[in-house]
């Protein structure tokens, strides 16, 4: 039997020429695509990549030899300073050992960074003499720089180790009775060299004498010492090797996943078209096309059919009589469509507001305890007039809430600071007693300022915490920042405590209270992390607030000359109001810089958690300007690291955070909003308009004034500039300031919504993470309830003092559908 063949036969494609062709441009386009994509992989990306490391390597080395010199050549100069003092003179004339006594106090205290300052009384016959206190050098090498400064009569600077630490000294002649010498420990220099590179280099530091070479600062990693750049340094001897750190390669290099998805991307179209050219090729050729048959031939008509249809042809139809003649242009021609009558406009009614929920000012008293103002819960705080919102019933029940709670969470004990307001201990009084009775136990710190309570929380390890504050408003007010867990509580933890107060939800014992103090601790923290590399002058306005005791001793460690401006606590704040951020809150700063000659002013607000400053010519930066320079040293030290600022900020540090290699976000606005984010989030960097500033950098992410100033001076003083010619060096814009139109508790919130129901701003990007901020191709406005107070806040910005005024109206003609009277405030 034979076997049968199947129904189906294989489909054949001949090879024909065509399709040879096709077939062949196929494969060579192919590889092609792959020889380009894999060179760019393996050769043009990773010479890119070491080019961009060299430079930025080479470019960093070059900045930190520059302020290493600038450094060296500014302690130098105070050095010389020192040794022109007539009253040092004149005490190493005396001999009186009293005397130099306390004029090397002195001079220690002009160098709080220096491991120690000496005066070295000499004889008169010199280094020779017996009388000469060389007893008192450390070594030959101190001897020597003493006999080099005797025959030179300039600085003499050497770097050398003594007792397994290597030290940097600096001594220089004050007259032929005695000389000056100031010692540095190495980890001052490498201090300074890991401030300014961040998380993109190394450093190591070599001094070089004949054929010995010493590390006086090793470095931390040698990894890519491949792309190693070495720079001399002006000290004798003295090289700054530059090594790049991971960070520095992972933010430069491409991801290469891309580029071969896009390769594969280009060898699908490749494959595609051609299969495509090549399915079609040669189709005439083996499917013709089909030819139509040929018509069977009909028999020819007969005379009489014929003469027929010659006398139908001449005889016209009744179907053409009036027929107008056929037009090509009007046939091709649609007609019109009908137009539909307009509609009526919606009447006022179907825009009326919502009828708003009804007020909770206070809550209605129970058995239990007294009426609770409720209105003092806001979004990050509890804050109110501390005589009609905060009586002693008020703050005995929000301790025992507060407790409870701590408790709740696992923590037996918190931290209490208050700041200097007049009724700050009253409220100490009440509220202890309700965090002792709820059962926890109390650490008081004293009158603090509020950064020196987060500092304390991660110094001490106690992650609850309270601070009495009314913050930077006015004397009359005050309130509550409260911490569990390290972190600030935010909306809906403040509104748990006060249903907590409302049923009675509490615990109940008998908690202890103890004392401690926090104020060197912190002090010697930042000392140990800031470097003031130049010494300024700078007037600081503590502003009668919580910062008073804080900020001289803290700001003349660090190495600055302190003027002080209203640095005494007193809680009815008689100077002027508790907020810096108001430029004409800083009239007496900007007066006093000018007559000491400052450098520059700092404010603070009055819990210390907001700053503020004045450059020598008077300028008044706004926080979002401060915030710009601030991000342009953070982002040049760590490429590519996020930086965080809130709604209200111009959209130029966004800018700039952008073409400095940095990667912005906006976040909503609120001290705690801005500190959950900053831990959720890699930020190193963030700041809001009112003036808050964070640093996760070498800090813990919280906001704090007089952190932030000290590191505003270090890059400052690092890179060798004024805060005028750092300012001039940035664009600006034409702005408002804060606008803040009154409106009820109740109703903020609703009336946000309703104007993002009436707003027809069809050519603006909605930003709704915060309120509304309405980006327009020239400038921007904002709408949003204010989270502290009975009011919405507006701010605008734009690229002209017209497109400014176009944006505000657009905005007050939509709030004038609202209500009129809003309309008004704008």
């Amino acid at each position: 039997m034979t076997k049968k063949r199947s129904a189906k036969a294989a489909v054949k494609f001949p090879l024909s020429p065509a399709r040879r062709d096709i077939l062949a441009s196929g494969i060579v386009c192919a590889a092609l695509i792959i020889g380009a994509f894999y060179w760019i992989q393996t050769i043009e990306l990773p010479r890119s990549l070491n080019q961009n490391v060299i430079g930025i390597t080479s470019n960093i080395a070059e900045h930190q030899r520059k302020v290493v010199i600038d450094v060296v050549d500014s302690i130098g100069k105070r050095v010389s300073v020192q040794a022109a003092s007539p009253a040092i003179a004149e005490a190493l004339i005396s001999g009186d050992q009293q005397r130099l006594t306390q004029q090397e106090r002195d001079l220690q205290r002009s160098f709080p960074a220096a491991i120690d300052a000496k005066l070295i009384l000499l004889g008169d016959q010199g280094i020779a003499d017996e009388r000469s206190q060389t007893d008192r050098l450390r070594n030959h090498i101190e001897i020597d720089m003493l006999r080099k400064a005797s025959d030179t009569g300039k600085l003499t600077i050497e770097a050398y180790r003594h007792d397994g630490q290597w030290i940097i000294s600096m001594l220089e002649r004050v007259s032929a009775r005695g000389a000056i010498i100031v010692s540095f420990d190495s980890e001052f220099f490498a201090r300074i060299l890991r401030n300014i590179a961040g998380s993109s280099v190394h450093n190591e530091l070599v001094q070089r004498y004949k054929d010995r070479e010493d590390i006086v600062i090793a470095a931390d990693s040698k990894q890519f010492s491949e792309f190693m750049v070495s720079r001399n340094l002006p000290v004798p001897g003295w090289t700054l090797h530059v090594l790049p750190q991971s960070a520095m390669l992972e933010a430069l290099r491409v991801d290469g996943t891309l580029i071969w998805l896009a390769c594969l991307l280009c060898l699908g179209i490749i494959v595609g078209s051609h299969s495509i050219f090549f399915l079609r090729a040669d189709q005439q050729q083996s499917s013709p096309a089909p030819q139509p048959a040929p018509a069977a031939k009909s028999p020819p008509p007969s005379l009489e059919q014929q003469l027929a249809r010659k006398l139908a042809a001449r005889k016209p139809s009744d179907s053409d009589q009036g027929t107008a003649p056929f037009n090509p242009q009007g046939s091709l021609t649609p007609p019109l469509p009908e137009a539909a009558p307009l509609g009526k406009k919606a009447t006022a009614a179907a825009h009326a507001e919502p009828h708003p929920p009804p007020p909770a000012a206070d809550a209605e008293p129970d058995e239990n305890g007294p009426a609770l103002a409720l209105n003092c819960f806001r979004a990050y705080d509890i804050r109110g007039i501390a005589g009609r919102d905060l009586s002693d019933a008020h703050c005995v029940q929000i301790g025992l809430a507060l407790g409870s709670e701590a408790q709740a969470r696992g923590h037996s004990k918190m931290l209490l600071g208050r700041d200097g307001r007049n009724s700050s201990p009253r409220i100490r009084e009440a509220l202890l007693k309700g965090l002792l009775g709820s059962g926890v136990d109390v650490v008081d710190l004293g009158i603090i300022a509020t950064p020196m309570l987060n500092f304390a929380c991660y110094d001490l390890n106690i992650g609850s915490a309270v601070m009495i504050t009314g913050s930077h408003n006015p004397a009359d007010h005050n309130g509550m920042k409260m911490l569990l867990d390290f972190q600030s509580l935010t909306s809906d933890d403040i509104q748990s405590l006060a249903r907590r107060i409302e049923s009675q939800h509490f615990t109940s014992g008998d908690g202890q209270l103890s004392n401690d103090s926090i104020e060197q601790r912190y002090i010697d923290r930042i000392c140990s992390d800031v470097v003031v590399a130049q010494s300024l002058k700078v007037v600081i306005d503590a502003g009668n607030g919580a910062t008073s005791n804080i900020v001289v001793p803290l700001f003349e460690e660090l190495g600055c000359e302190v003027v002080p401006l209203f640095c005494n606590i007193d809680g009815s704040f008689p100077n002027r109001d508790p907020d810096p951020t108001i430029p004409e809150h800083l009239d007496a700063l900007a007066a006093a810089i000018s007559e000491h000659q400052a450098d520059i002013g700092i404010a603070f607000d009055g819990d210390g958690d907001r700053v503020a400053v004045v450059s020598a010519s008077g300028r008044r930066p706004r926080a979002d300007e401060l915030l710009m320079l601030l991000a342009d040293d953070m982002v040049s030290r760590n490429p590519g690291c996020e930086v965080l600022f809130d709604v209200k900020c111009s959209r130029l540090l966004s800018q700039l955070i952008v073409n400095h290699g940095g990667r912005p976000t906006m976040w909503k606005c609120g001290h705690s909003h801005m500190k959950r984010k900053m831990a959720d989030s890699d930020a190193l960097l963030g700041g809001e308009f009112s003036g808050h500033i964070f640093f996760k950098e070498r800090w813990y992410g919280f906001d704090d004034g007089m952190y932030a100033a000290a590191r505003l001076l270090e890059a400052l003083t690092l890179a060798g500039t004024t805060l005028d010619d750092e300012l001039a060096g940035y664009p600006s814009l034409h702005s408002s300031p804060e606008i803040l139109i009154a409106v009820d508790d109740e109703r903020k919130f609703s009336l946000v919504q309703s104007f993002a129901n009436h707003a027809q701003f069809d050519d603006a990007q909605l930003i709704d993470i915060d309120g509304l901020r309405y980006e327009f191709r020239n400038g921007w406005g904002l709408l949003r309830a204010s989270n502290t107070g009975p009011a919405i806040s507006l701010r605008f910005e734009a690229d002209s003092q017209a497109a400014l005024d176009g944006i505000r109206e657009s905005f007050a003609q939509t709030l004038a559908k609202i209500d009129p009277t809003l309309a008004d405030g704008l």
